[in-house]
């Protein structure tokens, strides 16, 4: 198999397995951004590209897609030692995917092993009213100065991520440039006087509810008690819009929000976050 930088001409007259894919040419930010094609003869039997974050830096995120037909032939792992040798870096690999996953199995498979699992955390919103809250006052992502709703949504991600992929330099604007994008201001909800406390971020992505909850603080003293009162109100509220369903996007260590959502039914699967260095060690 021949290794070759994808470029621009490869991306647009993609085959028909690879149409669905976020593809992109190699070097489509800047070095630390690569991607590459494998060919057996004339015939694209397998994609790949790593790439670091620029709201998290420490670990190139890897992808590799083989042809449907040319699965288990070794193009993936061939593909894989490819891209280890395009990293402008000596820094870990990492995936991401639900556990059942054929990403997750090869990264497995390649010596990765976890660093952060996300729960199975899909729930009806209408199950929201099995939460119970004190005098609690909540009010919408709308009455809120957006200087003070963005800075405590900087300040929540940063110290959520701190022990286990800490944010890059400067990544304020790029994490604030999805932010901006997605919020739902109708349906957020927070605890805030002069400034944010606790926050249920709502995020509508084709539809569907996301929602990131967390205090602002992970020493908050009444961190459970307010972020219950967020949550219900922004399940509540997505629940009088006609959703039926939201997907919250937390962790296992996130020391408000996870005992928080054991108070709720859940369906779905959990989420894990891997990494392993090149040679197949974990880190």
């Amino acid at each position: 198999m021949q290794c070759r930088p994808l470029t621009r001409p490869v991306v647009e007259a993609a085959p028909v397995w690879l149409q669905q894919e976020d593809l992109r040419p190699d070097r489509w930010r800047d070095e630390s951004t690569r991607a590459a094609g494998g060919w057996a003869g004339d015939e694209l039997v397998v994609v790949g590209r790593i790439f670091t974050s620029r709201v998290h830096a420490s670990r190139y995120w890897t992808e590799v897609i083989v042809a449907p037909g040319s699965r288990h032939r070794g193009y993936g792992r061939q593909m894989l030692g490819h891209l280890v040798e395009l990293r402008a870096e000596d820094k870990p690999l990492c995936t991401r995917g639900y556990v059942s996953a054929e990403a997750v199995s090869f990264a497995r498979h390649l010596g990765a092993r976890p660093y952060q699992t996300c729960p199975p955390e899909t729930v009806a919103t209408s199950d929201a009213l099995g939460l119970r809250t004190g005098e609690v006052l909540v009010v919408p992502g709308a009455e809120v100065p957006r200087h003070e709703l963005e800075r405590a949504w900087v300040d929540t991600y940063a110290w959520v991520h701190a022990s286990w992929s800490p944010v890059a330099a400067g990544f304020e604007e790029p994490l604030l440039a999805g932010f901006r994008t997605d919020i739902s201001l109708d349906h957020t909800r927070l605890v805030a006087t002069s400034t944010v406390l606790a926050g249920s971020y709502v995020f509508l992505d084709e539809g569907d509810a996301v929602i990131v909850a967390e205090c602002r603080s992970p020493v908050e003293p009444l961190g459970l008690d307010l972020l219950r009162a967020c949550v219900r109100a922004s399940l509540l509220s997505l629940a009088a819009a006609g959703v039926q369903a939201a997907t919250f996007d937390g962790h296992d260590t996130d020391p408000h929000f996870r005992p928080l959502l054991g108070e709720l039914p859940t369906t779905g699967e959990a989420f894990e976050l891997l990494e392993w260095l090149p040679g197949g060690s974990p880190v």
